[in-house]
C-alpha cells in the first residue's frame, strides 16, 4: 500500500511540474472518466449492505468516542450542583447587570438652541435632536430581541416611545402648514408615516405573517433626516393660527395622558401586585421631556408673537411644568391610594404638572383668541 501511495504522490508531482496545460487537462479528464465508470458499474444496493453488515460488527461501547462521550456526561452529571449555581449568575449578570449598564433615561442632554436669526421653523430640527438623541446617541431599547441584556428593561423602552410619540403628535400638525412649500409638503409627509412606525420591530413583522422588515430605529432615523431637510428647505414666518393649532394638539395629549393616569389609578390603587404603573410614569416622563424641549424651541420661532400677545409669562409656566413633569424620578414608582399616608402616589404628582401645563395652554389660547377677535 504505501508503495502505491508512494507512486500515486511521484505521478501527481510530475503532472504538477508539466509546463503544458494541455497534459494537465488530460490527466483530469481521465481521472473524471474513471469516476464516472466507478460510479456506473458499482451495485450501491450491495455496497449499502456491506456497509450496514460492518457497522453492526463494529462494537460501540469499545470505541474512544463512546468512551470520551461517557466520561463527559459522567463529570457533568456529577457537577449538577455546579451548574445550579453557575447558570443562575451567568443569566443574573447577563441580564440584571447587562441591563443596568445598557439603561440610560436622560433629561439633561437638551437641544441647544442657535444664537442665529434664521427665518425658519427651529422646531423641526429640534425634534430631528430628540429623535437621533434616542436612536444614535443610545440603544433603541424597545425592539430589542432576548439575546440582548437590555430586552428585560420595561422603563426606558417606555421613556423612549413616548419621546417618540410626542414627536410624531407634533409632525401631525405641521402637515397641514400652509406655508409648505411642494418640496416641503413631501418631507413632513414621509416624516409623518415614519414615525406611524411601530416602536417595537427588530428585524421581523408580525403583519401579514412574520416578514423581513426595517428596524423601528432605522425608519426613526430617516424620518429625523426628513424633518431637518424640512426645517432648511422653506422659509418660515410665525404665524399665531399655527402656534395655536400646535397648543392645541399639545392640550390635547396632554389631558388625554392625565385621564389614563388617574382612571388607572382608580381602577389599581388597591392592588397587591403592580407592574404597569412604572411603564404608563415612564411613558408619560418620556412624552413630558419632549415636549418640554419642544416648546422650549417653539419659543423661539414664536418669540415676537409670543411677546405681542403678552403671553410670555403662561409661556414660562408652560415650560417649567413639562420640565418638571420630566424631572421627576422616583425610585420606585408607587400607585398609592389617596387616602393612604405612607405610601405615595407618583401618577398623581405626574398629573399636576401635567395639568399645570395644560392650564397654562389654555390660557395662551385664550389670549389669542381674544386678541384675533378684536
Amino acid at each position: 500500500m504505501t508503495d502505491k501511495m508512494q507512486g500515486k504522490k511521484k505521478k501527481i508531482a510530475e503532472m504538477l511540474k508539466l509546463s503544458n496545460l494541455s497534459a494537465l487537462l488530460m490527466y483530469m479528464r481521465q481521472k473524471w472518466t474513471l469516476f464516472r465508470q466507478f460510479l456506473m458499474t458499482t451495485d450501491w444496493k450491495k455496497a449499502r449492505k456491506r456497509f450496514f453488515a460492518r457497522i453492526k460488527k463494529i462494537n460501540i461501547k469499545k470505541t474512544r468516542t463512546y468512551k470520551t462521550s461517557k466520561k463527559f456526561i459522567k463529570k457533568l452529571s456529577d457537577s449538577w450542583k455546579m451548574l445550579l449555581i453557575c447558570v443562575p449568575t451567568f443569566l443574573f449578570c447577563y441580564y440584571f447587570l447587562g441591563s443596568r449598564i445598557a439603561e440610560n433615561i436622560d433629561v439633561t442632554t437638551e437641544y441647544q438652541l442657535r444664537q442665529q436669526n434664521i427665518p425658519m421653523l427651529e422646531t423641526a430640527t429640534g425634534m430631528a435632536f430628540l429623535l437621533r438623541r434616542e436612536v444614535d446617541d443610545k440603544m433603541w431599547t424597545p425592539n430589542l430581541p432576548p439575546v440582548f441584556p437590555a430586552y428585560v428593561l420595561d422603563n426606558m423602552p417606555n421613556f423612549q416611545t413616548g419621546i417618540v410619540h410626542a414627536v410624531r403628535d407634533i409632525v401631525a400638525v405641521l402637515v397641514h402648514f400652509t406655508q409648505n412649500t411642494e418640496l416641503q409638503k413631501q418631507e413632513i409627509k414621509q416624516a409623518d408615516k415614519l414615525l406611524n412606525y411601530p416602536a417595537t420591530i427588530w428585524l421581523m413583522h408580525k403583519k401579514d405573517g412574520f416578514k423581513l422588515a426595517p428596524s423601528s430605529n432605522s425608519q426613526y432615523r430617516k424620518a429625523a433626516a426628513q424633518l431637518e431637510k424640512f426645517g432648511k428647505d422653506g422659509v418660515y414666518y410665525p404665524e399665531p393660527a399655527d402656534l395655536a393649532a400646535l397648543l392645541q394638539k399639545i392640550g390635547k395629549s396632554l389631558q388625554k395622558l392625565a385621564t389614563k393616569n388617574e382612571n388607572f389609578q382608580n381602577e389599581h390603587a388597591s392592588d397587591l401586585t403592580d407592574t404597569k404603573s412604572d411603564d404608563l410614569f415612564y411613558y408619560n416622563r418620556g412624552y413630558a421631556f419632549a415636549m418640554w424641549q419642544i416648546t422650549k424651541v417653539m419659543g423661539k420661532d414664536y418669540r415676537k408673537t409670543i411677546l405681542e400677545y403678552d403671553v410670555y409669562t403662561e409661556w414660562t409656566y408652560l415650560v417649567n411644568s413639562l420640565k418638571k413633569a420630566a424631572e421627576l424620578k422616583p425610585v420606585i414608582v408607587r400607585n398609592g391610594q389617596t387616602k393612604d399616608l405612607f405610601t405615595p402616589n407618583h401618577l398623581l404628582e405626574q398629573n399636576y404638572y401635567m395639568l399645570r401645563a395644560l392650564t397654562a395652554i389654555e390660557r395662551i389660547r385664550a389670549e389669542l383668541k381674544r386678541e384675533q377677535c378684536k
